[in-house]
């Protein structure tokens, strides 16, 4: 009995140790990228579909489903491990479509969601970039990516190159701070800026890195 237990306690940390790891991937990751990082499409049945829908999208949201991505962490499975949804726009930034997304994960054959977030696209020279805002106001998350964009380099590191889908946003520790992390670059932006001028453009960036890995 004490051997089966401990089996199943060891089977269930295993999957708790998963889940943690599939909730810490950028939504959309595989989509913005065109990639598939080593997972594998699954076909949803309708009726986890229309759950997930439901769940996600129609309960607290009063909309539907745009897309649903469903994975397995293994070729040719029956059932997905994991499925990143894409609800319906319910409004518009500056022209650009707002909606919720959020990631849901498959155990046992029963379905967990995580929190629902906000994407929208923000349009930049060449291209366009997926943005979370998080807790920044959206309109002043939308502008800060865009001006960063255009400010060339900052400690050698050029900032457009760093600006990669999806970025998602957060109010730092203090008030005038906004923290940014887009795929490997984590970046901290400033909204005190002593000298405003065409040299020191505001606002400013005042920490930026390269994650390992």
């Amino acid at each position: 009995m004490q051997s089966r237990a401990a089996t199943a306690l060891t089977k269930r940390l295993i999957w708790i140790v998963l889940t943690a790891l599939v909730y810490a991937l950028p939504v959309g990751l595989a989509q913005a990228n065109g990639q598939t990082d080593q997972t594998f499409p699954v076909k949803l049945s309708r009726n986890e579909r229309l759950l997930l829908e439901q769940v996600v999208c129609v309960k607290k949201y009063q909309v539907g489903v745009a897309d649903i991505d469903a994975r397995s962490f293994e070729p040719r499975a029956a059932n997905p491990n994991f499925a990143d949804v894409k609800c319906l726009p319910h409004a518009r930034l500056k022209g650009q479509p707002l909606y919720y997304v959020a990631q849901c994960v498959r155990d046992q054959g029963q379905w967990s969601c995580s929190r629902a977030e906000l994407e929208t696209t923000v349009p930049l020279k060449e291209r366009e970039l997926m943005m979370r805002p998080g807790t920044v106001e959206p309109g002043l998350a939308y502008e800060t990516l865009q001006k960063m964009s255009r400010y060339g380099y900052f400690q050698a590191n050029l900032l457009d190159d760093a600006l990669e889908s999806t970025c998602n946003m957060g109010m730092g520790d203090a008030p005038d701070l906004i923290e940014i992390s887009c795929r490997r670059w984590s970046i901290t932006v400033s909204f005190w800026c002593p000298q405003k001028n065409d040299k020191a453009p505001c606002p400013r960036v005042i920490y930026m890195t390269r994650r390992s890995g």
